[in-house]
């Protein structure tokens, strides 16, 4: 089985801080990829830390979005997160700005409600527009707050099963025939 392929159940994802989860199983999800998971985890918990300061080190724009997307299937893998920091963010960036300590975010926002590309250069955006994550879609920010009730979280999970079994079943069927 490769990486990609691996699948644990979605409540194992709650065995974390809350503040450190990326949004992969707050939606009513079955299962998640748990490398994947963690990749999410890294980033948002550099977000916490570090996207206050993508003005002054504007590599950690495309950086933090690729490791934190919803998009699970383009998410950085974590050699990949490394190779693009080694080969993007330290050549670009001044090493005085990588040896700052960052100052205290007072004002945080949540990684995936955040702009982190706000104030950078429109050339720089339209060149790493690929990287950058659109906003959260309100149905899936309504799933999201409506799942924090254990009794819809599990309404949704059961209507989640019920689709993939008739997605699955269906196709189980036609090739039995």
């Amino acid at each position: 089985m490769s990486l990609d392929e691996c699948r644990l159940p979605s409540y194992v994802s709650y065995n974390t801080f809350y503040d450190q989860v990326p949004g992969d199983t707050l939606q009513g999800e079955l299962d998640f990829n748990p490398f994947a998971f963690d990749v999410g985890m890294l980033g948002v918990m550099f977000c916490k830390e570090f996207q206050h300061m993508t003005h002054v080190v504007p590599m950690w724009a495309p950086l933090f979005d690729r490791m934190t997307t919803r998009d699970v299937g383009r998410r950085f893998k974590a050699s990949e997160a490394l190779q693009f920091f080694e080969e993007q963010v330290i050549p670009l960036t001044p090493k005085s700005i990588l040896s700052l300590t960052p100052h205290a975010n007072r004002a945080y926002v949540a990684y995936d409600y955040y702009d982190r590309w706000k104030y950078l250069d429109p050339d720089f955006v339209g060149k790493w527009a690929a990287y950058r994550e659109p906003p959260v879609p309100r149905h899936i920010h309504f799933l999201r707050e409506i799942c924090l009730y254990s009794w819809v979280f599990h309404i949704v999970s059961s209507i989640r099963r019920g689709a993939r079994f008739l997605r699955h079943g269906w196709t189980i069927l036609i090739r039995w025939k």
